[in-house]
């Protein structure tokens, strides 16, 4: 099919085939550049929505108080973390889009303070230790939130 010995009349025969080759390439391979392009930054911003989806699918910690008969009366304190939960990984996502890369420091302050959070849903907690814990990790969601904003 591709006969070489003589180069000038091979590419001018077979000028469109190449042509053709060379944009099936190039259709084919694009889609891995642009996957390439990811920063660690949008991993980072990925990783940390994945872990709040992973508390805000069971109902957030507001839900977790409201099913706890002892801390049905104090579950306003669940639904003013599970907001501010929200707003440090909006945060993130947003330092990361504009292109104020945020330190790593930050992104495991932000992954220690939502891995505090998904162990409160630990079933055989008693209510005291359980509104401790929540205590903990609203009050560190307010100094980190304080060093972002």
């Amino acid at each position: 099919m591709f006969d070489i010995e003589n180069p000038r009349t091979f590419f001018a025969k077979n000028s469109s085939n190449l042509f053709s080759i060379c944009i099936a390439l190039l259709i084919l391979l694009f889609p891995f550049t642009a996957l390439a392009e990811n920063s660690p930054c949008q991993n980072a911003s990925v990783h940390l929505r994945g872990d709040l989806d992973t508390i805000m699918a069971r109902g957030g910690v507001w839900t977790l108080m409201e099913q706890n008969q002892e801390l049905k009366e104090k579950s306003m304190l669940g639904f003013q973390v599970d907001g501010k939960l929200s707003r440090i990984v909006g945060s993130f996502e947003t330092l990361c889009e504009t292109g104020k890369n945020p330190t790593k420091q930050l992104f495991i302050a932000i992954q220690n303070i939502l891995g505090e959070a998904r162990t409160a849903f630990n079933p055989s907690s008693s209510g005291d230790k359980l509104l401790e814990e929540i205590n903990v990790v609203n009050k560190n969601l307010d100094t980190l939130l304080a060093k972002i904003e």
